[in-house]
Protein backbone atom coordinates (compact mmCIF):
# COMPACT_ATOMS: atom_id res chain seq x y z
CA UNK A 1 0.00 0.00 0.00
CA UNK A 2 1.44 3.40 -1.04
CA UNK A 3 1.12 6.30 1.41
CA UNK A 4 1.22 9.98 0.41
CA UNK A 5 4.18 12.11 1.66
CA UNK A 6 2.06 13.87 4.32
CA UNK A 7 1.00 10.58 5.86
CA UNK A 8 4.60 9.37 5.96
CA UNK A 9 5.75 12.65 7.54
CA UNK A 10 3.03 12.52 10.16
CA UNK A 11 3.88 8.91 10.99
CA UNK A 12 7.57 9.80 11.39
CA UNK A 13 7.02 12.61 13.94
CA UNK A 14 4.52 10.53 15.91
CA UNK A 15 7.43 8.24 16.74
CA UNK A 16 9.41 11.07 18.40
CA UNK A 17 9.76 11.00 22.21
CA UNK A 18 9.52 14.79 22.37
CA UNK A 19 6.72 17.03 21.19
CA UNK A 20 7.48 17.72 17.53
CA UNK A 21 5.87 20.18 15.09
CA UNK A 22 6.58 21.32 11.54
CA UNK A 23 6.54 25.12 11.15
CA UNK A 24 6.03 27.06 7.97
CA UNK A 25 7.65 30.53 8.14
CA UNK A 26 7.06 33.33 5.61
CA UNK A 27 10.48 34.66 4.60
CA UNK A 28 9.36 38.29 4.32
CA UNK A 29 6.73 38.76 7.03
CA UNK A 30 8.24 36.29 9.52
CA UNK A 31 4.76 34.98 10.21
CA UNK A 32 4.47 31.31 10.93
CA UNK A 33 1.96 28.54 11.12
CA UNK A 34 2.04 24.99 12.46
CA UNK A 35 1.32 22.69 9.55
CA UNK A 36 1.83 19.42 11.41
CA UNK A 37 2.34 18.26 15.02
CA UNK A 38 2.34 15.02 17.00
CA UNK A 39 0.34 14.14 20.11
CA UNK A 40 3.17 14.94 22.53
CA UNK A 41 3.41 18.44 21.10
CA UNK A 42 -0.33 18.97 21.40
CA UNK A 43 -0.05 18.07 25.10
CA UNK A 44 3.06 20.13 25.91
CA UNK A 45 2.20 23.31 23.98
CA UNK A 46 -0.41 24.10 26.65
CA UNK A 47 2.45 24.65 29.15
CA UNK A 48 3.70 27.84 27.42
CA UNK A 49 2.39 30.84 25.50
CA UNK A 50 3.46 29.24 22.23
CA UNK A 51 2.45 32.08 19.87
CA UNK A 52 4.33 34.76 21.82
CA UNK A 53 7.36 32.51 22.37
CA UNK A 54 7.74 31.50 18.70
CA UNK A 55 7.11 35.03 17.43
CA UNK A 56 10.00 36.40 19.47
CA UNK A 57 12.34 33.58 18.49
CA UNK A 58 11.56 33.87 14.75
CA UNK A 59 11.63 37.67 14.65
CA UNK A 60 15.05 37.65 16.32
CA UNK A 61 16.27 34.75 14.13
CA UNK A 62 17.09 33.04 17.43
CA UNK A 63 16.96 29.30 16.86
CA UNK A 64 19.04 28.30 19.89
CA UNK A 65 17.97 25.77 22.50
CA UNK A 66 16.24 27.30 25.51
CA UNK A 67 15.09 26.03 28.93
CA UNK A 68 11.76 27.18 30.37
CA UNK A 69 11.28 26.85 34.15
CA UNK A 70 7.59 26.65 35.11
CA UNK A 71 6.20 27.79 38.45
CA UNK A 72 4.77 24.32 38.98
CA UNK A 73 8.32 22.90 38.99
CA UNK A 74 8.39 21.59 35.43
CA UNK A 75 11.39 22.25 33.18
CA UNK A 76 10.81 22.33 29.41
CA UNK A 77 13.50 22.28 26.73
CA UNK A 78 12.72 23.94 23.37
CA UNK A 79 14.83 23.61 20.23
CA UNK A 80 14.71 23.89 16.44
CA UNK A 81 15.86 21.43 13.79
CA UNK A 82 16.48 21.62 10.06
CA UNK A 83 13.75 20.25 7.79
CA UNK A 84 13.74 19.83 4.01
CA UNK A 85 10.25 19.95 2.48
CA UNK A 86 10.39 19.51 -1.32
CA UNK A 87 6.66 20.11 -1.63
CA UNK A 88 6.87 23.53 0.07
CA UNK A 89 6.46 26.99 -1.44
CA UNK A 90 9.50 29.02 -2.50
CA UNK A 91 8.68 32.03 -0.31
CA UNK A 92 8.40 29.78 2.72
CA UNK A 93 11.01 28.10 4.89
CA UNK A 94 10.27 25.06 6.96
CA UNK A 95 11.69 23.92 10.26
CA UNK A 96 11.08 21.42 13.01
CA UNK A 97 10.28 22.73 16.48
CA UNK A 98 10.63 20.50 19.57
CA UNK A 99 9.26 20.75 23.12
CA UNK A 100 10.57 18.22 25.64
CA UNK A 101 9.78 17.75 29.33
CA UNK A 102 13.22 17.33 30.96
CA UNK A 103 12.12 17.86 34.57
CA UNK A 104 13.33 14.45 35.78
CA UNK A 105 16.58 14.59 33.81
CA UNK A 106 17.36 18.12 34.98
CA UNK A 107 16.66 17.25 38.60
CA UNK A 108 18.99 14.25 38.34
CA UNK A 109 21.75 16.38 36.81
CA UNK A 110 21.32 19.03 39.52
CA UNK A 111 21.51 16.31 42.19
CA UNK A 112 24.73 14.92 40.69
CA UNK A 113 26.21 18.42 40.47
CA UNK A 114 25.26 19.07 44.11
CA UNK A 115 26.93 15.88 45.24
CA UNK A 116 30.11 16.74 43.35
CA UNK A 117 30.16 20.21 44.90
CA UNK A 118 29.59 18.70 48.33
CA UNK A 119 32.45 16.22 47.89
CA UNK A 120 34.70 19.07 46.78
CA UNK A 121 33.73 21.01 49.89
CA UNK A 122 34.52 18.00 52.08
CA UNK A 123 37.93 17.56 50.43
CA UNK A 124 38.74 21.26 50.79
CA UNK A 125 37.70 21.25 54.46
CA UNK A 126 39.80 18.19 55.24
CA UNK A 127 42.82 19.79 53.58
CA UNK A 128 42.45 22.87 55.80
CA UNK A 129 42.24 20.76 58.97
CA UNK A 130 45.23 18.61 58.00
CA UNK A 131 47.40 21.71 57.62
CA UNK A 132 46.53 23.06 61.08
CA UNK A 133 48.36 22.12 64.28
CA UNK A 134 45.09 22.27 66.22
CA UNK A 135 41.54 21.68 65.05
CA UNK A 136 40.43 24.71 67.07
CA UNK A 137 42.50 26.97 64.80
CA UNK A 138 41.29 25.66 61.46
CA UNK A 139 37.74 24.49 62.25
CA UNK A 140 35.86 27.78 61.60
CA UNK A 141 37.53 28.20 58.19
CA UNK A 142 37.06 24.52 57.33
CA UNK A 143 33.34 24.51 58.19
CA UNK A 144 32.74 27.77 56.31
CA UNK A 145 34.42 26.21 53.27
CA UNK A 146 32.15 23.17 53.64
CA UNK A 147 29.07 25.39 54.08
CA UNK A 148 29.84 27.22 50.84
CA UNK A 149 29.39 24.00 48.85
CA UNK A 150 26.14 22.85 50.52
CA UNK A 151 22.46 23.76 50.42
CA UNK A 152 22.59 24.84 54.08
CA UNK A 153 22.77 28.41 55.37
CA UNK A 154 24.51 27.95 58.72
CA UNK A 155 26.80 25.38 60.35
CA UNK A 156 28.14 25.02 63.88
CA UNK A 157 30.07 22.56 66.04
CA UNK A 158 29.48 22.12 69.76
CA UNK A 159 32.23 20.27 71.63
CA UNK A 160 30.85 18.13 74.46
CA UNK A 161 32.41 18.57 77.91
CA UNK A 162 31.62 16.65 81.08
CA UNK A 163 32.44 18.81 84.12
CA UNK A 164 31.90 16.68 87.19
CA UNK A 165 28.34 15.49 86.74
CA UNK A 166 27.27 18.38 84.50
CA UNK A 167 26.93 18.07 80.71
CA UNK A 168 28.09 21.17 78.88
CA UNK A 169 29.05 22.28 75.38
CA UNK A 170 31.67 24.64 74.00
CA UNK A 171 31.07 26.43 70.69
CA UNK A 172 34.16 25.61 68.63
CA UNK A 173 32.72 26.94 65.33
CA UNK A 174 29.64 28.95 64.35
CA UNK A 175 29.53 29.99 60.69
CA UNK A 176 26.82 31.31 58.35
CA UNK A 177 26.60 32.36 54.72
CA UNK A 178 25.22 35.81 55.57
CA UNK A 179 24.92 38.01 58.66
CA UNK A 180 21.25 38.39 57.80
CA UNK A 181 20.52 35.52 60.15
CA UNK A 182 21.53 35.17 63.83
CA UNK A 183 24.10 32.80 65.28
CA UNK A 184 22.97 30.00 67.58
CA UNK A 185 22.07 31.26 71.07
CA UNK A 186 25.01 31.63 73.44
CA UNK A 187 23.06 29.96 76.24
CA UNK A 188 23.36 26.64 74.38
CA UNK A 189 27.00 26.73 75.44
CA UNK A 190 26.72 27.75 79.08
CA UNK A 191 23.50 26.18 80.35
CA UNK A 192 22.19 22.65 80.84
CA UNK A 193 20.10 21.56 77.85
CA UNK A 194 17.49 19.93 80.07
CA UNK A 195 16.92 23.31 81.73
CA UNK A 196 16.59 24.89 78.25
CA UNK A 197 13.87 22.43 77.22
CA UNK A 198 16.22 20.61 74.82
CA UNK A 199 16.68 17.49 76.93
CA UNK A 200 15.01 15.29 74.31
CA UNK A 201 17.54 16.42 71.69
CA UNK A 202 20.50 15.85 74.01
CA UNK A 203 19.33 12.36 74.98
CA UNK A 204 18.90 11.29 71.35
CA UNK A 205 22.18 12.80 70.17
CA UNK A 206 24.20 11.26 72.99
CA UNK A 207 22.76 7.88 71.95
CA UNK A 208 23.87 8.35 68.35
CA UNK A 209 20.54 9.51 66.85
CA UNK A 210 20.19 12.35 64.32
CA UNK A 211 17.74 15.25 64.90
CA UNK A 212 15.93 16.52 61.77
CA UNK A 213 13.20 19.05 62.56
CA UNK A 214 10.99 21.74 61.09
CA UNK A 215 9.15 24.28 63.32
CA UNK A 216 5.83 22.43 63.08
CA UNK A 217 7.44 19.16 64.26
CA UNK A 218 9.21 20.62 67.31
CA UNK A 219 7.75 20.28 70.79
CA UNK A 220 6.42 23.48 72.42
CA UNK A 221 9.40 23.68 74.81
CA UNK A 222 11.82 23.37 71.83
CA UNK A 223 10.29 25.98 69.51
CA UNK A 224 12.21 28.86 71.10
CA UNK A 225 15.45 27.58 69.49
CA UNK A 226 13.96 27.66 65.98
CA UNK A 227 12.38 31.05 66.67
CA UNK A 228 15.64 32.65 67.85
CA UNK A 229 17.69 31.19 65.00
CA UNK A 230 14.89 31.84 62.43
CA UNK A 231 15.56 28.35 61.05
CA UNK A 232 13.01 26.54 58.89
CA UNK A 233 15.04 23.30 58.99
CA UNK A 234 17.27 22.07 61.81
CA UNK A 235 19.74 19.20 61.38
CA UNK A 236 21.76 18.02 64.39
CA UNK A 237 24.19 15.10 63.95
CA UNK A 238 26.16 13.47 66.79
CA UNK A 239 29.95 13.45 66.34
CA UNK A 240 31.30 10.13 67.58
CA UNK A 241 34.58 8.26 67.67
CA UNK A 242 34.44 4.57 68.52
CA UNK A 243 30.99 5.16 70.11
CA UNK A 244 32.38 7.97 72.27
CA UNK A 245 30.21 11.12 72.15
CA UNK A 246 32.45 14.07 71.24
CA UNK A 247 29.96 16.78 70.27
CA UNK A 248 27.27 17.98 67.88
CA UNK A 249 27.53 19.11 64.29
CA UNK A 250 24.55 21.32 63.38
CA UNK A 251 23.15 22.72 60.15
CA UNK A 252 20.42 25.34 59.72
CA UNK A 253 18.36 26.13 56.63
CA UNK A 254 16.23 29.26 56.33
CA UNK A 255 14.28 28.52 53.15
CA UNK A 256 10.76 27.17 53.62
CA UNK A 257 9.50 23.99 51.98
CA UNK A 258 12.97 22.76 50.97
CA UNK A 259 13.37 19.42 52.74
CA UNK A 260 16.67 17.51 52.82
CA UNK A 261 16.58 14.38 50.68
CA UNK A 262 17.32 11.09 52.44
CA UNK A 263 20.41 10.47 50.28
CA UNK A 264 21.77 13.92 51.12
CA UNK A 265 21.10 13.33 54.81
CA UNK A 266 23.39 10.30 54.66
CA UNK A 267 26.15 12.48 53.20
CA UNK A 268 25.86 14.95 56.09
CA UNK A 269 26.12 12.02 58.50
CA UNK A 270 29.28 10.91 56.69
CA UNK A 271 30.76 14.37 57.27
CA UNK A 272 30.12 14.01 61.00
CA UNK A 273 32.17 10.79 61.00
CA UNK A 274 35.31 12.42 59.61
CA UNK A 275 34.67 15.29 62.01
CA UNK A 276 34.93 12.73 64.82
CA UNK A 277 38.32 11.61 63.51
CA UNK A 278 39.72 15.14 63.59
CA UNK A 279 38.31 15.96 67.04
CA UNK A 280 39.78 12.75 68.46
CA UNK A 281 43.10 13.52 66.78
CA UNK A 282 43.12 16.91 68.49
CA UNK A 283 42.35 15.31 71.84
CA UNK A 284 45.09 12.71 71.32
CA UNK A 285 47.65 15.36 70.43
CA UNK A 286 46.68 17.47 73.45
CA UNK A 287 46.99 14.43 75.68
CA UNK A 288 50.28 13.52 74.04
CA UNK A 289 51.74 16.97 74.71
CA UNK A 290 50.51 16.84 78.29
CA UNK A 291 52.07 13.43 78.85
CA UNK A 292 55.25 14.52 77.11
CA UNK A 293 55.57 17.60 79.31
CA UNK A 294 54.84 15.58 82.45
CA UNK A 295 57.30 12.89 81.44
CA UNK A 296 60.10 15.34 80.77
CA UNK A 297 59.56 16.99 84.16
CA UNK A 298 59.51 13.60 85.85
CA UNK A 299 62.72 12.49 84.13
CA UNK A 300 64.48 15.72 85.12
CA UNK A 301 63.30 15.53 88.72
CA UNK A 302 64.37 11.91 89.18
CA UNK A 303 67.66 12.46 87.38
CA UNK A 304 68.59 15.31 89.73
CA UNK A 305 67.33 13.42 92.79
CA UNK A 306 69.33 10.27 92.01
CA UNK A 307 72.49 12.17 90.88
CA UNK A 308 71.96 11.22 87.24
CA UNK A 309 72.78 7.57 87.77
CA UNK A 310 73.01 5.31 84.75
CA UNK A 311 70.25 3.06 86.01
CA UNK A 312 67.71 5.88 86.31
CA UNK A 313 68.65 7.38 82.95
CA UNK A 314 68.12 4.06 81.22
CA UNK A 315 64.80 3.56 83.01
CA UNK A 316 63.53 7.01 82.00
CA UNK A 317 64.71 6.52 78.42
CA UNK A 318 62.92 3.17 78.19
CA UNK A 319 59.71 4.70 79.53
CA UNK A 320 59.90 7.50 76.99
CA UNK A 321 60.57 5.06 74.14
CA UNK A 322 57.60 2.87 75.09
CA UNK A 323 55.39 5.92 75.45
CA UNK A 324 56.30 7.36 72.04
CA UNK A 325 55.86 3.99 70.35
CA UNK A 326 52.43 3.53 71.97
CA UNK A 327 51.22 7.02 71.04
CA UNK A 328 52.54 6.65 67.48
CA UNK A 329 50.34 3.55 67.13
CA UNK A 330 47.36 5.50 68.48
CA UNK A 331 47.92 8.25 65.89
CA UNK A 332 48.07 5.82 62.99
CA UNK A 333 44.47 4.64 63.43
CA UNK A 334 42.72 7.99 62.68
CA UNK A 335 45.41 8.87 60.12
CA UNK A 336 44.76 5.70 58.12
CA UNK A 337 41.04 6.58 58.18
CA UNK A 338 41.76 10.05 56.75
CA UNK A 339 43.93 8.60 53.98
CA UNK A 340 41.31 5.94 53.21
CA UNK A 341 38.47 8.50 53.16
CA UNK A 342 40.36 10.66 50.66
CA UNK A 343 40.42 7.64 48.32
CA UNK A 344 36.66 7.11 48.61
CA UNK A 345 35.79 10.50 47.15
CA UNK A 346 35.17 10.17 43.44
CA UNK A 347 35.42 13.25 41.20
CA UNK A 348 34.84 13.59 37.42
CA UNK A 349 37.86 13.54 35.14
CA UNK A 350 37.35 17.24 34.31
CA UNK A 351 37.49 18.41 37.95
CA UNK A 352 41.22 19.19 38.12
CA UNK A 353 40.89 21.44 41.21
CA UNK A 354 39.04 18.77 43.18
CA UNK A 355 41.62 16.17 42.23
CA UNK A 356 44.41 18.52 43.33
CA UNK A 357 42.76 18.95 46.74
CA UNK A 358 42.36 15.18 47.12
CA UNK A 359 46.02 14.68 46.18
CA UNK A 360 47.04 17.21 48.89
CA UNK A 361 45.07 15.20 51.45
CA UNK A 362 46.47 11.84 50.35
CA UNK A 363 50.14 12.91 50.01
CA UNK A 364 50.08 14.89 53.28
CA UNK A 365 48.59 11.96 55.18
CA UNK A 366 51.02 9.50 53.59
CA UNK A 367 54.02 11.65 54.54
CA UNK A 368 52.83 11.90 58.13
CA UNK A 369 52.22 8.14 58.27
CA UNK A 370 55.73 7.49 56.89
CA UNK A 371 57.19 9.75 59.59
CA UNK A 372 55.35 7.82 62.32
CA UNK A 373 56.60 4.52 60.88
CA UNK A 374 60.18 5.83 60.85
CA UNK A 375 59.84 6.98 64.47
CA UNK A 376 58.64 3.48 65.39
CA UNK A 377 61.63 1.92 63.62
CA UNK A 378 63.98 4.27 65.44
CA UNK A 379 62.38 3.44 68.79
CA UNK A 380 62.78 -0.30 68.12
CA UNK A 381 66.46 0.15 67.28
CA UNK A 382 67.20 2.31 70.30
CA UNK A 383 65.30 0.00 72.66
CA UNK A 384 67.04 -3.10 71.30
CA UNK A 385 63.76 -4.61 70.04
CA UNK A 386 64.80 -4.82 66.39
CA UNK A 387 64.72 -8.42 65.16
CA UNK A 388 67.49 -9.82 62.96
CA UNK A 389 66.74 -12.51 60.38
CA UNK A 390 70.01 -14.17 59.41
CA UNK A 391 70.44 -15.75 55.97
CA UNK A 392 73.38 -16.43 53.65
CA UNK A 393 73.48 -14.54 50.33
CA UNK A 394 75.81 -12.75 47.93
CA UNK A 395 76.05 -9.00 48.59
CA UNK A 396 76.06 -8.09 44.89
CA UNK A 397 72.57 -9.65 44.62
CA UNK A 398 71.26 -7.32 47.34
CA UNK A 399 72.90 -4.37 45.56
CA UNK A 400 71.17 -5.24 42.30
CA UNK A 401 67.83 -5.68 44.08
CA UNK A 402 68.28 -2.24 45.66
CA UNK A 403 69.02 -0.70 42.27
CA UNK A 404 65.78 -2.08 40.84
CA UNK A 405 63.79 -0.48 43.67
CA UNK A 406 65.54 2.92 43.53
CA UNK A 407 65.66 3.18 39.71
CA UNK A 408 62.30 5.05 39.35
CA UNK A 409 63.59 7.80 41.67
CA UNK A 410 66.80 8.07 39.66
CA UNK A 411 64.87 8.11 36.37
CA UNK A 412 62.74 11.00 37.66
CA UNK A 413 65.94 13.10 37.93
CA UNK A 414 67.45 11.60 34.76
CA UNK A 415 70.33 10.29 36.83
CA UNK A 416 72.52 7.23 36.19
CA UNK A 417 73.64 4.85 38.95
CA UNK A 418 77.01 3.24 38.16
CA UNK A 419 77.40 -0.08 39.98
CA UNK A 420 80.71 -1.90 40.44
CA UNK A 421 80.28 -5.43 41.86
CA UNK A 422 83.07 -7.08 43.91
CA UNK A 423 85.95 -8.70 42.05
CA UNK A 424 85.70 -11.70 44.36
CA UNK A 425 82.17 -13.06 44.69
CA UNK A 426 81.55 -14.78 48.00
CA UNK A 427 78.58 -15.08 50.37
CA UNK A 428 77.89 -13.10 53.52
CA UNK A 429 75.82 -14.27 56.50
CA UNK A 430 73.69 -11.38 57.76
CA UNK A 431 70.19 -9.80 57.47
CA UNK A 432 69.60 -9.02 53.78
CA UNK A 433 66.46 -6.97 54.49
CA UNK A 434 68.26 -4.60 56.87
CA UNK A 435 71.14 -4.15 54.40
CA UNK A 436 68.66 -3.36 51.63
CA UNK A 437 66.96 -0.78 53.88
CA UNK A 438 70.29 0.94 54.59
CA UNK A 439 71.26 1.04 50.90
CA UNK A 440 67.85 2.43 49.89
CA UNK A 441 68.29 5.28 52.39
CA UNK A 442 71.82 6.09 51.20
CA UNK A 443 70.96 5.98 47.49
CA UNK A 444 67.76 7.99 48.00
CA UNK A 445 69.73 10.72 49.81
CA UNK A 446 72.40 10.76 47.10
CA UNK A 447 69.74 11.23 44.41
CA UNK A 448 67.86 13.91 46.34
CA UNK A 449 70.84 16.06 47.32
CA UNK A 450 72.86 16.09 44.08
CA UNK A 451 72.27 17.29 40.53
CA UNK A 452 75.25 15.46 39.00
CA UNK A 453 74.49 13.19 36.00
CA UNK A 454 75.41 10.06 37.98
CA UNK A 455 76.22 8.54 41.36
CA UNK A 456 78.31 5.45 42.17
CA UNK A 457 77.61 2.25 44.09
CA UNK A 458 80.68 0.10 44.89
CA UNK A 459 80.72 -3.32 46.54
CA UNK A 460 84.04 -4.95 47.52
CA UNK A 461 85.78 -7.21 50.04
CA UNK A 462 88.62 -5.60 52.03
CA UNK A 463 90.60 -7.61 54.61
CA UNK A 464 87.76 -10.09 55.07
CA UNK A 465 85.11 -7.40 55.61
CA UNK A 466 82.35 -6.29 53.23
CA UNK A 467 82.37 -2.63 52.22
CA UNK A 468 79.51 -1.08 50.24
CA UNK A 469 79.94 2.60 49.43
CA UNK A 470 77.60 5.19 47.89
CA UNK A 471 79.37 8.17 46.30
CA UNK A 472 77.66 11.35 45.12
CA UNK A 473 79.12 14.45 43.50
CA UNK A 474 76.93 16.99 45.26
CA UNK A 475 77.80 20.04 47.37
CA UNK A 476 79.56 18.02 50.09
CA UNK A 477 79.21 18.29 53.86
CA UNK A 478 81.24 20.56 56.16
CA UNK A 479 83.18 19.21 59.16
CA UNK A 480 80.71 20.78 61.61
CA UNK A 481 77.73 19.22 59.81
CA UNK A 482 79.48 15.83 59.64
CA UNK A 483 79.48 15.78 63.44
CA UNK A 484 75.68 15.93 63.54
CA UNK A 485 74.63 14.27 60.28
CA UNK A 486 73.58 11.06 62.07
CA UNK A 487 71.53 12.88 64.71
CA UNK A 488 67.73 12.46 64.63
CA UNK A 489 65.72 14.96 62.55
CA UNK A 490 68.88 16.47 61.03
CA UNK A 491 68.56 17.64 57.42
CA UNK A 492 71.26 19.59 55.57
CA UNK A 493 70.91 21.83 52.52
CA UNK A 494 67.14 21.73 53.03
CA UNK A 495 65.39 24.39 50.97
CA UNK A 496 61.93 23.05 51.80
CA UNK A 497 61.50 21.25 48.47
CA UNK A 498 63.14 17.96 49.49
CA UNK A 499 60.96 15.34 51.12
CA UNK A 500 62.14 13.51 54.23
CA UNK A 501 62.10 13.51 58.02
CA UNK A 502 65.79 13.52 58.92
CA UNK A 503 65.58 10.03 60.41
CA UNK A 504 66.95 7.93 57.53
CA UNK A 505 70.65 8.18 58.42
CA UNK A 506 69.95 7.72 62.13
CA UNK A 507 68.03 4.52 61.41
CA UNK A 508 70.68 3.33 58.93
CA UNK A 509 73.49 3.84 61.43
CA UNK A 510 71.51 2.00 64.11
CA UNK A 511 70.88 -0.94 61.76
CA UNK A 512 74.57 -1.06 60.75
CA UNK A 513 75.66 -1.27 64.40
CA UNK A 514 73.02 -3.94 65.07
CA UNK A 515 74.51 -5.98 62.19
CA UNK A 516 77.93 -5.74 63.80
CA UNK A 517 79.24 -3.11 61.41
CA UNK A 518 79.57 0.65 60.99
CA UNK A 519 78.32 3.43 58.73
CA UNK A 520 80.99 6.05 57.99
CA UNK A 521 81.06 9.33 56.12
CA UNK A 522 83.87 10.93 54.09
CA UNK A 523 83.14 14.33 52.55
CA UNK A 524 84.61 17.67 51.50
CA UNK A 525 82.75 20.81 50.50
CA UNK A 526 82.40 21.05 46.75
CA UNK A 527 83.64 17.48 46.16
CA UNK A 528 80.66 15.34 47.12
CA UNK A 529 80.27 12.66 49.79
CA UNK A 530 80.93 8.95 50.31
CA UNK A 531 78.92 6.86 52.77
CA UNK A 532 80.59 3.50 53.56
CA UNK A 533 78.73 0.56 55.05
CA UNK A 534 81.21 -1.87 56.61
CA UNK A 535 79.94 -5.31 57.67
CA UNK A 536 81.54 -8.55 58.92
CA UNK A 537 81.42 -11.65 56.72
CA UNK A 538 79.41 -13.46 59.40
CA UNK A 539 77.25 -11.61 61.92
CA UNK A 540 78.00 -12.50 65.52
Amino acid sequence: MNLDPWSLLKASIEGDDSGTAILSIDRSSKKFEIILKNENFAFLEKEIDLKEFLSQKINNSDYTTELIYKTNGKILETSFGKFQFPEGLKNKEYTKFFIKDITTKQRQEEEIAWRLRFELGVASSIQILIQQHSIREGLPQALYQLLYFTEMDSVFFLKYELEGEKDKFQIWANERKTTKYPLIPKKCENENWYDLGLGRWFHKLKNGKTIYLTPNKALPREKWFLTETKAEILLLIPVLFENKFLGIMGFLKYKKNSPIQHENLLIYQTVSRWMGLFVQRDLDLTELNRYKSSLESLVLERTLALTKTKEELERAYKAKTEFLAHMSHELRTPLNSIIGFSKLIQLPETDETGKEYLNYIYTGGTRLLNMINEILNLMKIESGQIKIQITTFRPEDICRQTLELIQPQANAKKMEIRFRPPIESKPVTSDSGKILQILLNLLSNAIKYTNHPYIELDCEWIDGSLEISVRDFGPGISIDDQNRIFHTFTRLNDDGNIEGTGLGLTISQGLAIRLGGTLELQSQLGQGSVFKLKLPEIIK
